[in-house]
């Protein structure tokens, strides 16, 4: 089964900076499960609590109003544009996270070493196809 991180419709809590590090928490991540391709084929949609964490952030820049839901949003990395991020992730290159949330805040900010990290148990939400 493939697992991926759907930005549009995740829920952001907050987001903290310490040390050049910024972690992103998803009280709410839409996690796409599939036998094929998350977000293509048919599959499940699972609701999961998530960290998204960048090394050697200089700046977040203006805040958005936490918490707030995603309205549209990527991360890139090595010039590859994930809205759908596959799981496991952990790259030790560069990244840039873009993020437009559902009131018309949005968010941009670059690190290195990207990578989420799962917390807790996984909910049933619904099938897809």
């Amino acid at each position: 089964m493939r697992n991926s991180l759907e930005l549009a419709d995740s829920r952001i809590s907050g987001i903290a900076l310490s040390d050049g590090i910024a972690t992103v928490h998803f009280s709410h991540g839409y996690i796409h499960k599939s036998a094929g391709s998350p977000g293509k084929d048919r599959g499940t949609g699972w609701s999961q609590e998530a960290q998204l964490v960048l090394s050697e952030v200089a700046t977040l820049g203006s805040m958005p109003s936490l918490p707030n839901t995603i309205a549209e949003g990527f991360l890139e990395v090595g010039g590859i544009r994930h809205d759908l991020i596959p799981l496991p992730f952990k790259r030790r290159v560069g990244a840039r996270l873009h993020l437009v949330f559902v009131d018309g805040g949005h968010l941009e900010f670059a690190g290195m070493k990207p990578y989420v990290e799962l917390l807790g148990m996984p909910i049933y939400l619904e099938d897809f196809s």
